[in-house]
């Protein structure tokens, strides 16, 4: 018997405009535009980007008495994204004043050398690059 086998992992993300969280991805984290729907109001409903194979979709948030609120915290979601090159990367985003890293370049103990930035929304994402095997810290085992 054939069983399926998960081919991607998309996450759909809920937030206040996705008309500007689309801009923030495309212009300044450099995604690409997938696909999307604008709806009669002219505003996109949902538009799914792209960044070297990994994709997030991005919907319109139900609204609620005010229809939105400002986003001061950061969200309970994280996004791990892998990235060919974490140094320019870096590099690239840290020169950009719409960034804002909130955690600087490191290599992390199991072996990734990361990043992170936080969206508009909150959202904060993990920029990653596999730089070695991993070395917990004592009292940690990998299983």
């Amino acid at each position: 018997m054939n069983q399926p086998v998960t081919k991607a992992v998309m996450p759909i993300i809920a937030v206040s405009s996705v008309d500007a969280i689309r801009k923030f991805y495309i212009e300044t984290l450099r995604f690409d535009h997938v696909r999307g729907a604008i709806g009669k109001d002219g505003q996109f409903d949902f538009c799914t980007l792209a960044h070297n194979g990994a994709r997030i979709m991005f919907v319109r948030a139900p609204e609620k008495n005010s229809g939105s609120r400002a986003v001061f915290n950061k969200q309970p979601v994280e996004i791990y994204l892998e990235v060919a090159d974490v140094e320019w990367y870096f590099e690239l985003l840290s020169e950009n004043g719409d960034v804002k890293v909130t955690s600087p370049l490191a290599t992390q103990w199991w072996g990734d050398r990361t990043f992170k930035v936080i969206d508009p929304n909150g959202y904060e994402i993990w920029f990653y690059q596999a730089v070695g095997e991993p070395k917990p810290p004592q009292g940690v085992k990998i299983v």
